[in-house]
């Protein structure tokens, strides 16, 4: 595993950034947020190519911790919640109030709840992320690393299931509804608890399958951003949910201890295009569960 960071960096100041966009010029951006260290990092195509101080929630009002996609933008806001409060280069990920935008960082979480960024940072940031990006939010500090090796997670491989013959057919029917939803990017969860992979397209749940998981093998979690380039040794960037980085090749061993019904792997060719996000947990996707978990996994909202 190699990691996509660079080396030791010096710390930062509250209201300090650093922004080198020419490390990576093209591909597609995850943006982390660490709520321990106060900090984002920004990272196209699975290099860093920025990191800024923040202020997240205060006690109270914390900040929410998954994976999110940005569904609204707008240079100029002003906030629903707090009247009268400027929200310069806002860009929403929830309906019900967290958002990121330029404001005042005082060194420590002091926000209602929003992500606040440098003012020149957050215009900067704003350039370079779109509707349906991906910002993930984590407690610990994490840095996403890349999968040794390519891997077509979403394939059930006729000749790897018949020379692995642990795995177990999957048990259920295929719901595939693309209707629901033509067009914007694709976010897939792997649900190891509900032996479920669900897929939504820009936020709207298109569909669902069974998966057959080998027994007694433990297949990772992670957060997997899709690269371009499409093959060779950096195909994935993954990105822990529980801080630091993953090691081994997270990609392989989930697409070598899991298997689909053939139905699904020929629906869902071709989606796994750069810039799809596939969340893989140990967690159940249904709302009680949800309720509980320190980091929340890709569960759009209605809009209110």
């Amino acid at each position: 595993m190699s990691s996509c960071a660079t080396s030791t960096q010096t710390r930062l100041a509250p209201g300090q950034y650093e922004w080198h966009p020419e490390r990576s010029p093209s591909g597609p951006v995850l943006m982390v947020v660490s709520i321990d260290d106060q900090m984002a990092y920004v990272y196209r195509n699975g290099v860093q190519i920025a990191r800024s101080t923040v202020s997240t929630g205060r006690e109270g009002k914390e900040t929410p911790t998954g994976v999110f996609t940005i569904l609204q933008r707008k240079v100029d806001h002003e906030s629903n919640v707090y009247k009268g409060a400027k929200m310069p280069y806002m860009q929403r990920l929830t309906w019900t109030g967290i958002a990121m935008h330029a404001g005042e960082l005082p060194g420590y979480p002091a926000s209602g709840g929003c992500i606040r960024l440098p003012y020149a940072f957050s215009e900067k940031v704003y350039g370079v992320l779109r509707n349906g990006s991906t910002v993930a939010i984590t407690k610990k500090g994490t840095i996403p690393s890349y999968s040794k090796k390519p891997a077509n997670i979403l394939m059930a491989s006729k000749a790897r299931q018949s020379s692995n013959k642990a795995i177990p057919d999957p048990q259920g029917r295929v719901i595939w509804e693309p209707g629901k939803s033509r067009s914007g990017p694709y976010s897939v969860l792997l649900s190891y608890a509900d032996r479920t992979a669900y897929v939504w397209r820009n936020g709207v749940k298109i569909g669902q399958s069974p998966m057959g998981i080998a027994p007694g093998s433990n297949p990772p979690e992670g957060v997997f951003m899709k690269l371009e380039g499409g093959s060779g040794p950096t195909s994935w960037s993954v990105l822990s949910l529980n801080g630091g980085k993953v090691t081994g090749d997270p990609a392989g061993s989930i697409s070598n201890n899991i298997s689909f019904p053939a139905e699904f792997t020929s629906k869902t060719r071709g989606i796994l295009t750069p810039g799809t996000i596939l969340l893989a947990t140990r967690e159940s996707s249904n709302a009680s569960t949800m309720s509980k978990r320190d980091f929340g996994i890709i569960q759009p909202e209605a809009k209110q």
